[in-house]
């Protein structure tokens, strides 16, 4: 698995067991269930809905810093169509959930940043998540 690079980052990402490295969620996942219509002649003219009962996970994006090996093995990843546990933590929050890769975009270098070389990388999770 590539080298993962120190970083002022605030949370790790791990995916199918090695760890990717530092990392920033720019958007978080959504957690949303359903809503069912049950309305009927006895609402009084008001429509009236319960949850479903399903929960939804929306897809997230992260900046990951490119550290030697990062960028081939998302790709690899990604060319794979690999379906994997993913971890994310930034120390306080766990997020658990089985997730593939969507897309991966190397972003222009910073020289004057810390973490030069980053990438944009969205997961698309495929069912429910364990937060610890």
């Amino acid at each position: 698995m590539p080298t993962t690079a120190t970083s002022n980052y605030g949370s790790t990402l791990t995916f199918n067991g090695a760890t990717i490295g530092a990392c920033v969620v720019i958007d978080f996942p959504e957690i949303s269930t359903d809503k069912i219509e049950t309305t009927n002649h006895a609402g009084g003219g008001v429509r009236e809905y319960i949850p479903s009962g399903l929960r939804a996970l929306g897809d997230f994006t992260l900046s990951v810093i490119d550290a030697t090996g990062i960028l081939s093995a998302l790709n690899t990843y990604l060319i794979n169509k690999t379906v994997a546990t993913a971890v994310l933590s930034n120390g306080t929050t766990t997020l658990t959930f089985s997730a593939f890769f969507t897309n991966i975009k190397p972003e222009a270098a910073d020289a004057t940043g810390p973490d030069a070389n980053k990438l944009t990388c969205t997961l698309a999770p495929t069912g429910g998540i364990t937060l610890s």
